[in-house]
C-alpha cells in the first residue's frame, strides 16, 4: 500500500481515538463530578473495571503476531473493532444517569481501542523495519491527529455549551462526539482494495534470525535495563492520579468563566503538545533517547510542583509547559520501546508489553485519585504525583549514567 495512504489511515484512526480521549479526559469527568454530582467512589469502581481490559493488550498482540497471518483475517479483525468502537457511544447516550451503562461504554471503548491500537502498532513496527525514517513520521502523525481532535472537540464545546449546568446542551454535545467518531467507518474504503498485512512475517524473518544471533549475548544486559525503565515510566505516569479531576478542579477552584477559558485555551495547550512532538521527532535522531526522557521528565516535575500554588493565568502557562515536556517524554519512551521491540520475533507483543506500564498506571492511579478526591484535595494528589515522579527521575538518572558508561546503542 502507498505510504501516504497509510499515513491517512493512521491519522483517521488516531483522530477518532483522540475524540474519545478528549471526552473521557476532560468532559465526561466534569459532567459526572459537577453536573450530575455522582459519588466519586462509585465512579472509581466503574473506572477500575473499565481499565482492566487494557491488561490483555499484550495477549492480543501475541495472537496477532503468531496466529493471525492472512490479509483477510487481519481486515476482518480491523472491521470488527471499528464497528465496535463506533457503536459504543450510543450505549452512553441511552441514559447517562445509569452508571452501569457508563461502565459498559467505558469497557467496550477500552476493549475496541486496545484491539485497534495493537493492529496499528503491528503495521507501525513493520514499516519501521523497512524504513527507519517512517518511525518518526508515524509518531508525529499519530500524536498530531490526537491534537487536532482535542482542538475540534474544544471548539464544539465552546459553541454548544453556553451554560455549563444545562443538561440539554450536554446531551447535544455528547451527540456531536458520537458523530465525530463515525468517519472512522470510511476505513473500509481504504482497506478494501489494498494489501497491508500479507507476508509481514516473511519479509522480516531473515532479519529476525540475524538479530537473534547478534543480540543473544546482550539479552540479559538489555532485559534488566528495560525492567527499570518500565518501572520509571510507570511512576512517571502517576499524574493520572489527578488528570481526570482537572476540569472539575478548575471549576471549583476558580469559576465557570475560568473553566470556559481553560477549554478555549486548550487550543494553545494542544499546539504546545504538537510542538513538543515536532521537536522530539527532530532531536530524537541525534541525542540519546533515554537522556531526553530524563531531561523532559525533570521539566515536567518542575511544572507539576508549581501547579498547586498557581493563580489562573499561571495555571494556563504551566499547562502549556506540562503538555510540551510531557509529550516529548512520551515520544522518547515510545521511540525506545520501538527500538527494543522492532527486531524481536514477536515484535508487536514485545512492544505492547513495554507500553503496558501506561495501562497499569491507568488501572492503579486513576481510580485511586477519584476515590481519594472525596476526602482530600486535588492539590494533595498533585503533591503525591510529584513525589512518585521524583522517584522516576532518580531511576532514569541512574539509567542515563549506566547507559553512558556501557555505551548501549539499544536506547538511542
Amino acid at each position: 500500500m502507498n505510504v501516504k495512504k497509510l499515513y491517512g489511515i493512521f491519522f483517521l484512526v488516531y483522530f477518532t481515538l483522540g475524540v474519545f480521549e478528549a471526552y473521557f479526559g476532560l468532559y465526561i469527568p466534569l459532567f459526572y463530578y459537577e453536573i450530575l454530582a455522582k459519588k466519586k467512589t462509585d465512579l472509581a469502581f466503574i473506572q477500575f473495571f473499565g481499565y482492566l481490559s487494557l491488561i490483555i493488550t499484550p495477549l492480543v498482540a501475541y495472537i496477532l503476531d503468531t496466529h493471525i497471518e492472512s490479509e483477510r483475517n487481519h481486515k476482518f479483525f480491523v472491521f470488527f473493532c471499528v464497528i465496535l468502537l463506533c457503536s459504543c457511544f450510543p450505549i452512553f447516550l441511552i441514559n447517562k444517569n445509569i452508571l452501569l451503562l457508563y461502565g459498559i461504554f467505558l469497557g467496550v471503548y477500552f476493549l475496541s481501542r486496545m484491539f485497534i491500537r495493537t493492529i496499528m502498532s503491528k503495521i507501525f513496527l513493520t514499516l519501521s523495519v523497512e524504513s527507519p525514517k517512517i518511525k518518526h513520521h508515524m509518531i508525529l502523525i499519530v500524536n498530531g491527529a490526537r491534537g487536532v481532535s482535542f482542538l475540534l472537540v474544544s471548539l464544539f464545546f465552546d459553541f454548544i455549551i453556553k451554560d455549563v449546568y444545562s443538561l440539554p446542551q450536554w446531551e447535544f454535545f455528547f451527540m456531536i462526539g458520537w458523530i465525530l467518531t463515525l468517519p472512522l467507518l470510511s476505513i473500509f474504503l481504504f482497506l478494501r482494495h489494498n494489501i497491508i498485512f500479507n507476508n509481514q512475517s516473511s519479509k522480516n524473518s531473515n532479519k529476525d534470525f540475524k538479530s537473534k544471533v547478534i543480540r543473544k549475548k546482550s539479552q540479559k544486559k538489555v532485559s534488566w535495563f528495560v525492567v527499570f525503565l518500565y518501572i520509571a515510566f510507570f511512576l512517571a505516569s502517576s499524574d493520572l492520579i489527578f488528570l481526570s479531576l482537572v476540569s472539575s478542579w478548575v471549576l471549583t477552584r476558580y469559576n465557570e468563566s475560568s473553566l470556559r477559558i481553560f477549554f478555549n485555551f486548550y487550543y494553545v495547550i494542544t499546539i504546545c503538545s504538537l510542538l513538543g512532538y515536532y521537536l522530539a521527532s527532530k532531536i530524537a535522531k541525534r541525542i540519546s533517547n533515554i537522556f531526553l526522557l530524563f531531561i523532559f521528565c525533570c521539566f515536567y516535575l518542575f511544572f507539576l510542583v508549581l501547579l498547586p500554588f498557581s493563580n489562573f493565568p499561571m495555571f494556563l502557562v504551566l499547562q502549556c509547559g506540562l503538555a510540551f515536556a510531557g509529550y516529548i517524554a512520551n515520544y522518547m519512551y515510545v521511540s525506545i520501546s520501538q527500538t527494543i521491540s522492532v527486531n524481536k520475533r514477536n515484535k508487536t507483543f514485545v512492544y505492547q508489553m513495554l507500553l503496558t506500564c501506561q495501562s497499569i498506571a491507568n488501572i492503579v492511579f486513576s481510580p485511586i485519585g477519584i476515590s481519594l478526591s472525596a476526602s482530600i484535595s486535588v492539590e494533595i494528589l498533585i503533591f503525591l504525583s510529584s513525589i512518585l515522579l521524583a522517584f522516576s527521575c532518580g531511576i532514569q538518572l541512574t539509567l542515563v549514567l549506566i547507559n553512558k558508561i556501557k555505551e548501549n546503542k539499544e536506547f538511542y
